[in-house]
């Protein structure tokens, strides 16, 4: 799941994302919060999620990921400073991406289940005892952050129990790139009816090229169907969630 921000009425809404491999839903809505969330996720299944650290997904309700690349990111920032914090920061940032890398490795069958599994269990205590010297040396935001991680360890190890899961949400961010591409040139929609249709047309765009069928062909098909008053094609994704 990922969410970015939206204009409606000149008003900042809100789009939020779940994406897999074969399927991406959108959903528009005012707010930023966990009901938000939760009035999007109502209509999807229990698989496990990857997601940001953003509060809206702490109580999520299935097995939850936070996305490693995130943390990346801000490990890289610490990465450069001077002192303890440079050496946490950079030392953190290498596991981290070390651990991606590995998965990558493993997804790509390049190594097995059990080649991945013990490289996970050496950079699992690294990253245990890094974040444990963070803790302890690191300055007050760098302790919180390691602080907060510690208490949320499984959440940095979900995927490792499944074959089909990453340890990123870089797929989400992938596909809210044409709508934050959307956003700036159009400067958003001015009308509920706007943003009913770019939700459904973004999720059948979107989930049609990831099965490489026609997107034109389709919505061409839905047309025909409406005004002929005959069965519309159906793209089944909520059993892809």
């Amino acid at each position: 799941f990922d969410e970015t921000s939206w204009r409606n009425s000149a008003k900042t809404h809100w789009v939020w994302v779940a994406s897999t491999a074969n399927a991406t839903c959108f959903r528009l809505d005012p707010n930023r919060s966990k009901e938000a969330f939760k009035r999007f996720t109502g209509i999807l299944g229990q698989a496990p999620v990857v997601t940001d650290r953003y509060s809206a997904y702490n109580d999520v309700g299935r097995p939850h990921q936070y996305c490693l690349a995130h943390l990346i990111r801000d490990f890289r920032k610490y990465a450069e400073r001077d002192g303890p914090d440079g050496e946490i920061g950079k030392l953190l940032e290498e596991d981290l991406c070390k651990i991606c890398k590995t998965q990558r490795q493993f997804r790509a069958g390049e190594i097995s289940v059990r080649s991945r599994n013990i490289s996970f269990g050496h950079q699992k205590r690294r990253v245990s005892n890094h974040l444990i010297d963070g803790l302890a040396d690191g300055a007050k935001e760098l302790s919180e952050l390691c602080d907060r991680l510690w208490e949320s360890m499984d959440k940095l190890w979900t995927f490792s129990n499944y074959t089909d899961v990453d340890p990123t949400n870089n797929l989400a961010e992938r596909d809210l790139r044409k709508l934050v591409i959307w956003r700036k040139k159009s400067y958003g929609t001015r009308s509920a009816r706007g943003e009913n249709f770019v939700e459904k047309i973004s999720s059948i765009a979107k989930t049609k090229k990831k099965s490489k069928d026609n997107v034109f062909n389709f919505i061409v098909r839905a047309v025909k169907a409406f005004y002929l008053n005959q069965t519309a094609p159906f793209i089944s994704v909520a059993q892809s969630f």
